[in-house]
């Protein structure tokens, strides 16, 4: 069965990632359409990989009967419109995180969902498929050991170092200014809506920081832990763009940090987890360059004697292992794990998060 395919939003993450994928899996995927408010994007993109149609207008591709799933890779801020009407029109959908910017849309979403049980609608949580991920969630869960502490982390060099020595974007200049002008107004509606009165710049970059980048860590440690009980402390620098988190989980601490304005050529995205006499950290590389090594290390101190496992490296790309299980949860009917239910606590941490940094500084 091959599943036709349409894609609304053509920019960095659909030409890095998702169009190469999909063209690789073509014993799974047609990529039958593609939409961009670009003109010359469209051409670009039709061109390089054979496509039939293109359009302007996501409308295109959500009325186009031919087409089973839809992949929304456009602007945060309208992941809620297209997911919705795609939902409506009887498509599958895969919708790159954040689900939504806010969590009322994000809940209009879910039971919307609810009502077309038929349907798949996956979130992109790339690094829950990791296979460096998945190894230590079987090893937590086999074992009776108890976490202690939890520490995890996004201090990343942004993509541009990495994209423009491997895989240049094709970038265009014919978008009109009104259509930005209309995107961006929609977006700070957005986070005016989620974030609610005294909020500050910094307190909407911080929040941009979580739903864009922090997410996976947080989406991926709720994977392993459940949610924690509350958050007790939240520290922001630099405009929001550096972020200090402590939580309170059953039994144990555990701290997050995001460090996103160096420009030291770093990806450090890593969960550490300290059980006494064990540790397990899983490695994470940058997704801008695809099948690089994962790995996890397994330190264990036992009667005097210390020794480390490494497991890996893992070179399949967590990308191509999130979108095959796209494909087998509709070839099933099988709901995936990040839905959009699932997806709905990370927005709800997020705007704890955010209360408890209004909290701190008013102090």
């Amino acid at each position: 069965m091959k599943i036709n395919v349409g894609i609304i939003g053509l920019g960095e993450v659909a030409q890095l990632v998702h169009l190469p994928i999909l063209s690789d899996l073509n014993d799974k995927y047609r990529i039958k359409a593609v939409a961009d408010i670009s003109p010359s994007l469209n051409e670009f993109i039709v061109n390089k990989y054979n496509i039939s149609n293109s359009y302007l207008s996501p409308s295109g591709i959500i009325k186009d009967p031919e087409i089973d799933a839809v992949f929304v890779l456009s602007p945060d801020q309208h992941h809620f419109e297209f997911v919705q009407e795609s939902i409506k029109s009887g498509k599958h959908v895969f919708v790159e995180k954040p689900a939504t910017l806010n969590i009322q849309q994000l809940k209009e979403l879910v039971h919307l969902e609810q009502g077309f049980p038929n349907q798949i609608t996956m979130v992109g949580y790339m690094r829950r498929y990791a296979g460096s991920f998945l190894r230590a969630k079987e090893l937590i869960r086999v074992s009776t050991k108890k976490t202690e502490y939890l520490r995890f982390r996004d201090i990343i060099c942004e993509g541009p170092f990495f994209v423009n020595q491997t895989r240049p974007i094709f970038s265009p200049a014919d978008i009109p200014s009104d259509l930005i002008e209309a995107s961006k107004k929609k977006r700070n509606q957005q986070l005016d809506s989620a974030l609610g009165p005294e909020t500050t710049a910094a307190h909407m970059t911080a929040y941009q920081m979580l739903t864009g980048l922090g997410c996976h860590s947080f989406s991926a440690v709720r994977e392993l832990f459940g949610s924690p009980i509350r958050v007790k402390a939240a520290a922001a620098s630099h405009q929001g763009v550096l972020l200090i988190i402590v939580l309170e989980y059953d039994g144990f601490l555990a701290t997050y940090e995001l460090v996103n304005n160096q420009e030291i050529v770093q990806f450090d995205a890593t969960i550490e987890i300290y059980q006494k006499d064990r540790r397990l950290k899983i490695n994470y590389e940058s997704p801008y360059v695809r099948h690089q090594a994962s790995t996890l290390e397994l330190s264990v101190y036992a009667e005097g004697n210390a020794q480390t496992t490494i497991y890996g490296p893992d070179y399949k790309d967590p990308f191509v292992n999130e979108i095959c299980e796209f494909y087998d949860c509709i070839a099933s009917s099988r709901k995936p794990k990040t839905s959009l239910q699932d997806s709905l606590e990370d927005l709800e941490l997020f705007q704890k998060i955010i209360e408890t940094l209004k909290k701190s500084e008013s102090v």
